[in-house]
């Protein structure tokens, strides 16, 4: 167990060093440049340059390019047959379909603050280049962190209580965002993607879902979710009513394609007496 626990928290620091190092990198390097200019760079011009996203997009490339290197984290199929790929990868967009409103809708409830403003996080995901870091690589590399590294270590330390580890990668998964809102936010979507990578052996389904995800959140205009808001009481209760039907069938047709050992057993069984 305390090896176990001692790779977590390897992999967590590796993945913190390789994320922030071009980032910092990069600012010494502008900042000494505009000084030797005669410059006066604030910290917010310097988050406005497109050198700042590039770094962050390097970080989360090289964070891939490692866990995969050093195997901590495999982008395999695991149960997934080549045949079953298609059908997979759109039953993990049927869930991101399902878990949007209702996501939604539970945040507006909670209202935790953010401590990231619109403008700080325009600057951090804006262009093709944040888009191309927040939307694909950044979610590719929280998965590869998370339901890759950090959930393997723990189904070894505890494999009788999956739903343990689960809740267990989902709460450092949100705590990693280091922001009040992302951190309920992931820790409640990092269960989900637990639970998938759990059920089908592979992150590619929940890499599906993220990239899909967060992809949505970039490219969406803010009025879709304003006018969600701003619905009455009875087309609110139907879309998420129609949101929660479409997520359970999602969940009914993985637990159904990918039941666990107990439950192939217990299916076993009843099929013999």
């Amino acid at each position: 167990m305390k090896r176990e626990i001692a790779n977590i928290i390897k992999y967590l620091i590796v993945y913190g060093v390789l994320l922030v190092m071009p980032v910092v990198i990069i600012a010494i390097w502008e900042v000494v440049r505009d000084r030797l200019q005669g410059g006066t760079m604030s910290s917010d011009e310097l988050w406005q340059t497109p050198f700042m996203t590039t770094g962050m997009m390097l970080g989360s490339a090289l964070i891939i390019a490692c866990f995969q290197w050093k195997r901590w984290a495999s982008l395999n199929l695991g149960r997934i047959k080549r045949s079953d790929v298609w059908m997979v990868l759109l039953m993990g967009v049927v869930l991101f379909l399902g878990w949007y409103f209702p996501e939604d809708y539970l945040m507006s409830i909670i209202d935790v603050p953010s401590d990231l403003s619109d403008d700080e996080f325009s600057d951090m995901t804006g262009g093709v280049i944040g888009f191309i870091d927040t939307g694909i690589l950044a979610p590719i590399a929280e998965e590869m962190l998370c339901r890759g590294a950090i959930l393997t270590a723990l189904m070894k330390m505890i494999p009788r209580k999956p739903y343990i580890c689960i809740l267990v990668q989902a709460l450092i998964f949100g705590a990693i965002h280091m922001d009040p809102s992302q951190m309920v936010y992931g820790t409640l979507y990092g269960i989900l993607l637990g639970w998938l990578c759990c059920r089908t052996g592979s992150l590619i389904p929940g890499i599906v879902v993220h990239v899909v995800n967060n992809s949505t959140a970039l490219l969406l205009p803010n009025y879709v979710d304003e006018s969600f808001d701003e619905l009455s009481i009875v087309p609110k209760a139907a879309v998420l009513i129609v949101s929660l039907l479409v997520l359970s069938c999602g969940i009914y047709w993985f637990n159904r394609k990918y039941p666990t050992r107990k439950e192939q057993e217990h299916n076993t069984a009843s099929l013999q007496t």
